[in-house]
């Protein structure tokens, strides 16, 4: 129920958001066998996917890799791809899952899942991971059920997660995030989750970005703000695009700190040059 233990580090660098890590561990592990390879090679190109090397992925994987990675690569294309060409996407995912013959496989509705949500099909990409026996679908099922507010549903998820693994990455993930939602004293066992996973696998711009919504939810302006400004430095320094919720939650920031309309007008204007496709 929980990975090979060869990829058990590369799952954690892709939950922490850890890429650069997952992608160096990813390719040092060289070539496995069977359904462990596909899986390394799923984790090394969804963390491409994650940093936006679209044409990595566009490159390496062929018509003749396994299914799970073509889906991969699918998302990959829907992510740069506009109009009709994202609903072709999508219908040729459902294609896949309608065929039944992955049914038994552990990845491909890990991957089928995050396509589905980047297209904003929740409802398909609860049912595909929803009832799933590995750490990693029960943990993308209480994502989406977090996201529905359905906390009650999500707190069953994570009890059956304890009961396969509690010390895992994930589990203690998953429990962060529950954390959060719930709010109040929750929020604080929380920030010590997030706070100890830094220590221990360094610090990520997901990380960052989670550290600041618990200090956001506890009144801890000042604090936060340094907390964004840290991710925002490392994702220069990463030179990938800052994050939206980086944007988003300093924008909360000074807000609360009474900051001036200018200043907040400021990372507005910088959020919609970078993610013009954004609502806000």
């Amino acid at each position: 129920m929980s990975a090979p233990h060869q990829l058990v580090s590369l799952r954690s660098y892709f939950y922490l958001g850890l890429y650069e890590q997952l992608v160096t561990e990813a390719k040092s592990l060289g070539t496995l066998s069977g359904a462990v390879e596909t899986a390394r090679l799923a984790y090394l190109y969804r963390g491409h996917v994650s940093m936006g090397n679209h044409a990595v992925v566009a490159r390496d994987i062929s018509k003749d890799s396994p299914t799970v990675l073509q889906v991969i690569k699918l998302h990959s294309t829907f992510l740069t791809a506009k109009g009709d060409t994202k609903e072709m996407i999508v219908e040729k995912l459902n294609e896949m899952v309608e065929d039944g013959s992955l049914a038994q496989d552990k990845v491909f509705p890990l991957v089928a899942a995050e396509l589905y949500l980047s297209s904003g099909r929740t409802k398909e990409a609860l049912k595909i991971v929803h009832g799933g026996s590995t750490l990693e679908m029960m943990a993308m099922a209480i994502q989406i059920l977090l996201s529905i507010n359905r906390v009650d549903l999500a707190q069953e998820q994570l009890r059956k997660m304890i009961s396969i693994e509690e010390d895992d990455t994930l589990t203690q993930l998953a429990g962060a995030w529950i954390s959060v939602v719930q709010g109040d004293s929750k929020v604080t066992d929380a920030l010590d989750t997030y706070t100890d996973l830094q220590e221990k696998f360094g610090s990520s711009i997901m990380l960052l970005n989670s550290i600041a919504v618990c200090q956001i939810q506890k009144a801890e302006y000042v604090e936060a703000l340094s907390t964004l400004g840290a991710a925002r430095d490392l994702a220069l320094k990463s030179k990938v695009k800052i994050s939206p919720d980086t944007y988003l939650n300093t924008m909360i920031c000074l807000t609360h700190m009474k900051k001036s309309p200018e200043a907040i007008q400021r990372i507005l204007t910088d959020f919609r040059k970078t993610s013009p496709e954004s609502a806000w």
